[in-house]
């Protein structure tokens, strides 16, 4: 608020303001001849907003502006010698009017959009019927609210599948019970009930800030992890995968890695396809070179997508009443029926005291293990397996 006087006087309260009139009137001489006639203020009166909102937010100027809300506020100019003063305001946002009402106060209206955040500064002036002005400034900043489903309580309630919806989750806040999944940021919810059993997939490709993921079962404090999910597909986004059961709610949460200024969300929910499935197998024939003893055995992997498979055991065998033991290890790059060959090690051993205890053509053992991620979920999938294979002896 300014004063019209001296270039070092700045007011900023009416109590201020009075101060600064009376000081004014009192020392004439300080006061070019232009300005000696008048000494006025204009000022922004807080009190005169008319709005209200439950948005606890205070900003600089005006408390709690949100969008989609309309505020109004009064502007109030006195002058020294009463006399009529008309009020002008530039810089007004789109939208927002500013209206003289012919009594020395002017009345501004605004209903900011949704696209109208920021910070905006309002220039009011008056001017009395001599040509003497002075002016004011206001700033204004409108923060636009939270998501809808910021909060557990007022979570997107998905009616049906396929759903996909898009949101900006710039503005979204995390609740002090806002469960952990590689973090909490900016953390928004969905809800969906299925009437069915089903296999149901929950993603958020096409989002354009790094996501985190979570499926959970249960009320608020009480809630049961179901699945958590950082990064998916080669991507930053999120997805995972689960096996619902009809009649139970589930509850996803979407989360910021990085909090960020900018989370254009994307969030999908589908039907998912058939778990990952890994299934081993051993040839019923392996080989043994006579002259080192040396075993070798293979079978076939398969499996549902591409996943790289571990696949280590022991084979064993019983010659002359000994036993005859050696270890495998191999990688397996699977491709659906993919097929795996792997030379058995052994331990040097003495056999009756005579000679190195080594494979012979006959029966064997094989007792092994598959192991692999699942690519989609990340989770660690095994499947044990023991079968009868005969060594034939190697040309």
């Amino acid at each position: 608020m300014q004063l019209l006087r001296s270039a070092a006087d700045v007011v900023s309260t009416g109590a201020e303001a009075a101060r600064a009139v009376a000081g004014a009137l009192e020392h004439p001489d300080r006061l070019s001849e232009r300005r000696r006639s008048i000494a006025s203020e204009l000022f922004y009166c807080p009190g005169g907003a008319t709005a209200q909102t439950t948005d606890a937010r205070t900003i600089v100027g005006i408390t709690g502006l949100t969008n989609g809300t309309a505020y109004s506020f009064t502007v109030t100019a006195t002058d020294a010698l009463s006399q009529h003063v008309v009020l002008t305001a530039a810089g007004l946002p789109s939208g927002a009017s500013f209206s003289d009402n012919g009594d020395n106060t002017g009345t501004f209206n605004w209903t900011p959009t949704a696209t109208q955040g920021g910070t905006y500064l309002l220039t009011f002036t008056g001017v009395d019927a001599l040509g003497n002005n002075g002016g004011t400034f206001t700033q204004i900043t409108v923060i636009p609210p939270p998501p809808p489903n910021d909060d557990f309580n007022n979570a997107t309630v998905i009616a049906s599948i396929p759903f996909t919806v898009s949101e900006d989750a710039s503005r979204a806040t995390t609740a002090p019970d806002d469960p952990f999944c590689f973090g909490a940021n900016q953390t928004v919810w969905f809800t969906f009930t299925p009437n069915t059993n089903i296999r149901l997939e929950a993603n958020t490709f096409g989002s354009n800030y790094d996501t985190t993921l979570s499926v959970y079962t249960g009320t608020r404090g009480a809630l049961t992890s179901i699945a958590c999910n950082d990064d998916a597909g080669g991507t930053l986004q999120s997805r995972v995968r689960f096996d619902a059961v009809a009649g139970t709610t589930y509850h996803f949460m979407v989360s910021s890695l990085f909090p960020g200024s900018s989370a254009a969300l994307v969030f999908n929910l589908l039907q998912a396809p058939p778990p990952f499935t890994l299934v081993p197998s051993v040839s019923q024939f392996g080989s043994v070179d006579p002259t080192t003893g040396t075993a070798t055995i293979n079978g076939t992997v398969t499996c549902s997508q591409s996943a790289f498979v571990t696949i280590s055991g022991q084979l064993k065998q019983v010659h002359a009443d000994t036993p005859i033991s050696g270890f495998f290890f191999t990688f397996v790059a699977c491709d659906g029926a993919t097929p795996w060959s792997v030379t058995v090690q052994t331990r040097p051993a003495l056999f009756h005291g005579r000679s190195v205890a080594l494979f012979v053509g006959g029966k064997a053992n094989v007792s092994a293990s598959a192991f692999a991620f699942d690519p989609d979920t990340g989770d660690f999938i095994q499947r044990n397996f023991s079968v009868n294979i005969t060594l034939r002896g190697a040309n």
